[in-house]
């Protein structure tokens, strides 16, 4: 499925007249690399896929997402757009993560095939690959490995079927994610037709295609900024809200159940978020005149949409905002959307889970004879639940801080350490200081470029599954 992803870029490379040996080069042999590796694991691995282990899958899926980026870093090398690998991975690695970090320069005056492919690999990415294969390739594979694997992928700990077969909840979930996509070109290419001349079809489909899933990439330098448009980023704000709400409320919604997203506490929680994060912003940009109460208002709320979607669009430099502006957007990159969206970072329902854990620990406190128990709505979760959750919390900040101290040992102050970490663990994309909106990763070092490519690989695989590549167990039969 990733080798026909490629034919996208070297299509859009003929329609703006590249040149066609450096793009069959950049793209061909990619194409061909992913063509036949796969068609070898599916033939040689194929009785073993069907009895495949939950820890197996989870592990392919970690190993899969590592080399679909380092084959796709190949078309950057090819085209001289990025002269080192380790860069080249990093950008692969950021489009397959859906984080918006990159360490390219001079967007303005980039290839389309690449600013194309940037896209692409971002869209693709934000749903899975490997929901692709579930969807797409069901009839080629059979067993329990199916849902193993969307489970690996998909983002959450937690599947809920659309349908009576997982793949057909695959095919839904595609279905959904493409009719936003469609819409949100249709949106953005009208709104560039009669308000924004300056907003090209290109760039519309590029955009949508990094706004649904959550990614960030841009194909200017100035990013959403470029345009100074309110009615462009009220399009892309609805479109980045779209893909970080749980799709199994839109199915609900689109077969006419519009009162399931109120009814959802996460739903309900993640607004109310939102809400206070805006309007928190709002006051504080207000008040220290940074900008007219307008203007406060309409630059909160993009950024902290765009932040809290971990898309990481940009139409200001929130790293010049003052501080308690920046711990907010801080906080929102750590926060995420809901679970069974395309977002990444904690997730809604984990925060919930946490909160309700700590008011449940203060209850028994006081009431020793009492029975609590942690909820989620109407739902009663179990011990083991909570604790699986409580312990991927702690999981993901001691990954933040770990990656914190690795690229603060390159020499990277701890602003910009801390903030790239929390960004690229939350496949967000600008971070503070030295990595804000308004600059790009090319000043941190190969070391900390590579360790932050990982630290995208961990968020957005939710930890688990990549940890369990270096588990023992993994070697035996």
């Amino acid at each position: 499925m990733v080798s026909v992803a490629f034919l996208g870029p070297i299509w859009t490379g003929v329609w703006f007249h590249e040149d066609m040996g450096s793009l069959l080069l950049a793209y061909g042999i990619p194409l061909i690399l992913c063509l036949v590796i796969g068609l070898l694991l599916r033939l040689l691995m194929h009785e073993s896929y069907q009895d495949i282990r939950p820890g197996e899958a989870m592990a392919m899926v970690a190993l899969a997402w590592l080399a679909i980026a380092a084959i796709s870093a190949i078309p950057f090398l090819a085209l001289g757009v990025i002269k080192s690998p380790i860069d080249a991975f990093f950008e692969s690695m950021a489009g397959w993560s859906s984080c918006g970090a990159t360490v390219i320069t001079g967007l303005d005056h980039t290839a389309k095939s690449i600013l194309l492919w940037r896209a692409l690999s971002q869209w693709l990415g934000g749903m899975g690959v490997i929901v692709t294969s579930v969807a797409i390739l069901s009839r080629f594979f059979g067993g329990r490995a199916k849902p193993l694997l969307l489970q690996a992928e998909l983002p959450g700990h937690t599947i809920t079927r659309m349908a009576p077969r997982l793949e057909q909840t695959a095919r839904l979930l595609w279905a959904i994610y493409i009719l936003f996509t469609v819409m949100g070109i249709t949106a953005l290419a009208v709104v560039g037709h009669f308000i924004t001349p300056r907003l090209g079809m290109f760039d519309a489909i590029c955009h949508v295609f990094t706004a649904i899933p959550g990614g960030g990439f841009g194909t200017k330098d100035a990013s959403v900024g470029y345009w100074d448009s309110p009615a462009v980023e009220f399009v892309l704000m609805l479109v980045m809200l779209a893909g970080a709400i749980n799709f199994t409320l839109h199915y609900k919604a689109l077969h006419g159940n519009w009162r399931a997203y109120l009814r959802d506490p996460e739903f309900r929680f993640f607004m109310l978020v939102l809400a206070f994060l805006i309007v928190f912003i709002t006051g504080d940009l207000a008040v220290r005149n940074v900008y007219s109460l307008g203007d406060s208002l309409r630059y909160s709320a993009f950024h902290t949409v765009s932040t809290i979607t971990t898309t990481g669009f940009a139409s200001a430099d929130f790293a010049k905002w003052p501080y308690a502006s920046q711990f907010m957007i801080l906080i929102a990159m750590i926060l995420g959307g809901m679970m069974g969206s395309t977002s990444g970072a904690l997730k809604m329902t984990r925060v919930m889970i946490v909160l309700k854990s700590v008011r449940v620990l203060f209850q028994k406190a006081i009431h020793h004879q009492g029975v609590f128990y942690v909820k989620i709505g109407n739902v009663k979760l179990t011990d083991e639940q909570v604790a699986h959750t409580l312990t991927y919390v702690i999981m993901y900040f001691m990954t933040l801080g770990v990656g914190t101290m690795v690229v603060a040992m390159t020499g990277m102050d701890l602003v910009t350490a801390s903030s790239a970490t929390v960004s690229c663990m939350g496949t967000v994309g600008p971070g503070l200081n030295l990595v804000g909106p308004a600059t790009t990763y090319a000043i941190l070092s190969p070391v900390a470029k590579f360790a932050l490519s990982i630290i995208m690989w961990l968020g957005r695989l939710e930890i688990l599954g990549c940890l369990l590549l270096f588990h023992p167990s993994m070697l035996k039969e």
